[in-house]
């Protein structure tokens, strides 16, 4: 395996069992990545004592592009980007410090998560390509993203930015009514999907930022509605959104042209309420879901699953106060979803982590770092607000099959 590791003292070394990156097929994929400077063993713009965006913007690009560096590429072809922000109060900055960085801004989600130090403004994570045919594809008349792309485009690979319950003037469709604005970015999606010749039925995954935990039964019933069974794989965390009005946005990835399977928890329920669902492996060891969902989907070369959170077969919190109890439960559930699919946890390409606590984060990685045998996945770990009361953690991942055979893992030392 350790032909299969590429080692740099020139990117920061990671702060937890991840990669910095790992190139698989077509694919590089990036952990959230920090405004560190590790010469100067600093966080960046933070001289005057407060700490400044733009500075540590372009120290992450610094990061990444030694990273395309020890891959032996100029640059990263970028084709989703993720921003988590600490504040919002330097945001007017962000895409400015973004365009002078990356000459071709991806598709783009931005939302408002707890870091790791209180020193840190942004973190962001990437999903590029060491190919050169992406295509970047707006919605006419849309006017939200400024210089991002609301659509990216490789192949059969569809990246969609944020879309929130706005108008074509960006502006909030009616403030405070959860269902309007999910219906409305719901309806962006679908527009964004019909510009390169994908519909609903072809999304894998959605990620969902909600910012009050008591819209999300409200905001269940339009997604279902929308999407149908077999759901995609989802995950949902609180959050806040670059406008305070803004209750809802959907960060969206689509395959097209390539055959699906499911795998579902086989407990019906409000959502999952077909005991025999096409193209759906029923496993009786995953947890009965809460909303519309489905546990995992795979397509030729991608797999996702969805955010699993520590539950038992009767819905009953597992651990309550006890995180490595269930960082155990979540990642037992991640690696049955994924045998089912066929696959395993070596195949993990990229995990995607939420916490409700950061003083959890050693006792986490302690057990999560049990399930893989090194080189580790790459990872993107932020704070924030789980559906329940008494979750402390919430695991999403992507694998791809082979991954650590025909992976490239690129490590700080």
């Amino acid at each position: 395996m350790t032909d299969n590791i590429l080692r740099s003292n020139e990117i920061p070394i990671g702060l937890g069992p991840y990669s910095n990156a790992i190139h698989i097929n077509d694919f590089i994929f990036v952990s959230g990545t920090l405004g560190f400077n590790r010469q100067n063993k600093e966080v960046v713009g933070n001289s005057s004592g407060k700490p400044s965006l733009a500075p540590q913007v372009d120290q992450i690009f610094k990061n990444i592009n030694g990273i395309s560096k020890v891959l032996g590429m100029d640059t990263m072809n970028m084709l989703k980007m993720n921003s988590y922000l600490s504040s919002w109060d330097q945001f007017a900055n962000l895409e400015e410090a973004l365009s002078k960085n990356c000459n071709n801004l991806p598709a783009m989600s931005i939302s408002g998560q707890g870091l790791l130090n209180n020193g840190f403004l942004i973190e962001i994570d990437c999903i590029g390509s060491t190919k050169n045919n992406v295509k970047r594809v707006n919605i006419p008349d849309l006017s939200d993203f400024g210089n991002m792309p609301a659509i990216a485009q490789i192949d059969d690979y569809v990246f969609l930015s944020g879309f929130a319950g706005i108008n074509k003037d960006g502006k909030v469709v009616k403030k405070g009514d959860i269902q309007a604005q999910t219906r409305q970015a719901l309806e962006w999606v679908r527009i964004g999907l019909e510009q390169v010749g994908a519909t609903p039925r072809d999304v894998i995954k959605n990620h969902t930022t909600i910012v009050d935990w008591r819209d999300f039964d409200k905001y269940n019933e339009i997604y279902a509605e929308f999407y149908g069974q077999p759901y995609p794989a989802r995950a949902s965390i609180q959050g806040t959104l670059s406008d305070p009005d803004r209750l809802i946005e959907f960060d969206v990835i689509a395959i097209v042209n390539q055959e699906r399977k499911y795998v579902d928890t086989a407990i019906t329920g409000q959502y999952q309420t077909k005991a025999d669902r096409p193209n759906v492996t029923l496993d009786n060891r995953l947890t009965p879901g809460v909303a519309p969902h489905c546990a995992g989907v795979r397509t030729d070369e991608f797999i996702a699953i969805s955010g699993m959170v520590a539950t038992d077969l009767d819905g009953k919190l597992i651990g309550p106060g006890d995180i490595q109890a269930q960082t155990k439960a979540i990642m037992d559930g991640i690696r049955n979803a994924l045998e089912t699919l066929g696959s395993s946890t070596d195949d993990i390409v990229k995990s995607i982590v939420t916490l409700v606590d950061w003083r959890h984060y050693d006792e986490f990685n302690t057990i999560y770092e049990s399930y893989f045998t090194p080189p580790y996945p790459t990872r993107t770990t932020f704070q924030g607000g789980l559906a329940q009361y008494g979750l402390l953690i919430e695991i999403e991942v992507f694998a791809i099959p082979n991954a650590k055979e025909n992976g490239i893992y690129v490590i700080g030392e």
